[in-house]
């Protein structure tokens, strides 16, 4: 029996993420692997079919840095994290793919003698640091690192090391088989304007407050027009959605409308937008749709173009600029006679696809390092404030600390020192 272990998280919400490990654990099953998920977060609901089965007991420290936490500290939780694992493994390989849930993966590898692999999710990982780069020059080195782009890997050591694109590692992440043919009422809730305009994603997207603002300054500039806008995404706290409505309530000429998450994706409800602005994967759902993609890049925030293929390896330029604006004016308004056509639809063939993808994944791990070996984790960089943490952990003891955090004497305290070290 051959394990492969993922250490994530998937609950309350319909993310890329989580499609892209609910596809991971199909793939891998049918390949005759047992799959075993480390959930990252207690969640009440899953919304991706397949999920469910692993909701239940999860890892509550993982936010924190193993170096957060004394030697002794650090056995005990990564116990907790072997506790997961059945005894009857195998031949064991762990992936992660984030900057909190990587050292953890590292420590639990280590224990268990597994393989372990980063396959970043994210274009923007803001935890690597100088701190602990050096720990992830072990891991690209060792071939056990990869980007979902190589530019966003250039990105990721830009300062730090310098790679050319050919000396990155990138895997597709395949999550955009989201779409199916079937009733839902939303499709019926939809208003018609004269443009309908459509975004797929959460609305908490590093890139979402560009394309708001392209939103926002068309529907300004066309205000005899009547506009319909459709978000095809939730977001963690209603507060958010709370301020997304707020910056169209002035517009009297717009209708917005969020679906909430949703998965899958209704094709019907998506074809009736004029035209989608996405990023990532989303993009190229809409594409699938047989609906014009605008596609954000995902380092610039820029738009890339018009989707022409489901590769990201060809776009259609706005000639009047290279806003969200220009794009919406060049395709709505201006509706010049060279706008390319929709792509087909296409997404019948979505697991196809899904699975040429992971075949790259398995190969790419064939040529990983074959000799085991672990970054020792002592030697991440911690802040100050990480280093006063593991002080009140070790004096206090886990169990102490975890029931004084909230407690308002430990806050003074802690604010106490803060005010101390500031004055010096």
């Amino acid at each position: 029996m051959k394990t492969y272990i993922i250490i994530c998280g998937f609950a309350d919400v319909v993310a890329g993420g989580p499609i892209y490990y609910a596809n991971k654990i199909r793939y891998m099953e049918q390949q005759g692997w047992q799959v075993v998920v480390i959930p990252t977060n207690k969640g009440e609901k899953v919304f991706i079919h397949g999920m469910e089965k692993y909701l239940g007991p999860y890892v509550p420290f993982i936010l924190d840095n193993p170096n957060e936490y004394n030697k002794k500290q650090r056995e005990q939780l990564v116990d907790y994290l072997e506790s997961f694992v059945p005894e009857d493994r195998g031949e064991t390989i762990i992936e992660t793919g984030t900057d909190y849930t990587n050292y953890w993966g590292e420590a639990l590898a280590e224990r268990i003698r597994a393989k372990h692999i980063i396959v970043f999710l994210d274009e923007q990982n803001s935890r690597v640091t100088e701190k602990v780069i050096d720990f992830y020059k072990f891991k690209y080195v060792r071939h056990e690192l990869a980007c979902i782009t190589k530019p966003v890997m250039q990105n990721l050591f830009k300062g730090y090391m310098s790679l050319e694109l050919n000396e990155c590692y990138a895997l597709r992440c395949a999550c955009t088989n989201t779409l199916d043919d079937y009733e839902h009422k939303i499709t019926s809730l939809i208003p018609k304007g004269d443009y309908n305009i459509g975004y797929i994603g959460r609305l908490e997207k590093p890139f979402f407050p560009t394309i708001v603002e392209g939103f926002i300054n068309f529907c300004k500039k066309n205000d005899k027009e009547k506009i319909t806008i459709v978000f095809f995404g939730g977001a963690f706290e209603e507060k958010t959605v709370d301020a997304l409505k707020d910056k169209f309530k002035l517009l009297s000429n717009v209708q917005i409308f969020i679906t909430g998450y949703l998965f899958p994706l209704p094709i019907a409800a998506l074809r009736k937008m004029d035209v989608f602005v996405s990023g990532a994967g989303s993009a190229s759902v809409a594409a699938k749709a047989g609906v014009l993609s605008i596609h954000i890049d995902m380092l610039s925030y820029n738009p890339s173009g018009i989707m022409l293929d489901y590769e990201y390896l060809n776009y259609a330029k706005c000639p009047y600029g290279n806003t969200v604006y220009d794009y919406l004016d060049w395709v709505l308004i201006r509706r010049e006679p060279n706008l390319p056509l929709p792509l087909e639809v296409n997404y019948k063939k979505d697991w196809d696809f899904v699975c040429e993808c992971f075949e790259e994944h398995l190969k790419f791990i064939e040529l990983s390092s074959s000799e085991p070996a672990y970054y020792n984790l002592s030697q991440l960089g911690i802040s100050s404030k990480q280093k006063m943490k593991r002080f009140f952990r070790t004096i206090l003891g886990l169990k102490w600390y975890n029931y004084l955090r909230g407690n308002q004497l430990y806050l003074f305290i802690w604010s106490f020192i803060q005010r101390f070290k500031s004055s010096k």
